[in-house]
């Protein structure tokens, strides 16, 4: 280091530091405003009544405008109707004015309105006609497959859903479908036709029970293992539709014990109960 900046050096550790006063401005708060240090600057959270911003991808490929549509489609709208405030989505709210519009005679209204109902008629026919020509179809083919394999001794193929428990109605084209559809409902739909049968056996055994049973106490307690499995039975088998359904052997007719069709509403009722007060907390539901 040369003589010039040795000076230099000690010159600038001896000579006392200058203090820049603070500019109090814009962006410049006074110190007693200043946010302080692991403190949130928004203590109170999000104003009430602010909400999220929709987040749109807007990406390559991505049809931005469209949801922007939907967005503004349904969004709420507040109006006033008959001297009320009633919200409805934007463009129900559209579709009530016109309405309103046809009803006064406006011609244009009128036009639009009755080609957009007979238009949305349509295309709900022709769905409704596919719906029930692909369902002929698909019941037809696969009942004949399964006719085949079970004439020829082959595996008979369980398709879902089932063409059994497709019901058509040739008269209004109606299509009904009464048995699991996925391969998750037939795993849940096989677990519970397994403990009804276990239900139904534990019915056959206690109704003996209690049969020969001598004391007061043996036959109260076979009476309330009976009633019980017995409900368990009514509940799975009432949730249970068309081929699928059976018919209890050994059925008790306490004053305490279920009946048909009547304990899948006990069972819903139970639900809309707290869960720590809940009678049916092992029921295998469908």
């Amino acid at each position: 280091m040369s003589q010039a900046e040795r000076k230099h050096k000690d010159e600038a550790e001896t000579k006392p530091n200058k203090v820049i006063p603070y500019q109090v401005g814009y962006g410049k708060p006074p110190a007693e405003h200043r946010f302080k240090k692991g403190q949130s600057g928004n203590p109170k959270g999000r104003m009430k009544g602010s909400k999220n911003k929709p987040k749109i991808d807007i990406g390559h490929g991505m049809r931005a405008a469209e949801e922007y549509l939907r967005l503004e489609a349904y969004r709420p709208v507040t109006l006033r109707e008959d001297g009320e405030l009633i919200e409805l989505p934007a463009i129900q709210a559209v579709f009530r004015a016109m309405g309103v519009a046809a009803l006064k005679g406006n011609r244009f209204a009128q036009k639009t309105l009755a080609e957009l109902v007979t238009g949305l008629e349509q295309r709900d026919a022709d769905a409704r006609f596919e719906l029930f020509g692909n369902a002929i179809d698909y019941k037809h083919n696969w009942s004949r497959e399964i006719e085949r394999c079970e004439k020829n001794g082959l595996p008979v193929p369980e398709p879902l859903p089932h063409p059994d428990d497709i019901i058509v109605d040739p008269g209004n084209g109606g299509v009904r479908i009464l048995g699991p559809q996925t391969v998750e409902q037939k795993a849940h739909f096989d677990e519970a036709m397994a403990r009804r049968l276990e239900a139904q056996e534990a019915v056959s055994y206690f109704a003996q029970k209690y049969r020969r049973a001598r004391s007061a106490a043996s036959k109260a307690q076979c009476l309330e293992e009976w009633d019980w499995e017995q409900r368990m039975f009514d509940i799975i088998n009432d949730a249970m539709t068309g081929r699928y359904k059976m018919e209890l052997e050994d059925r008790s007719y306490h004053s305490d014990a279920s009946r048909v069709g009547e304990a899948m509403k006990e069972f819903e009722a139970d639900r809309k109960r707290p869960k720590a007060k809940q009678q049916w907390d092992d029921y295998v539901g469908i």
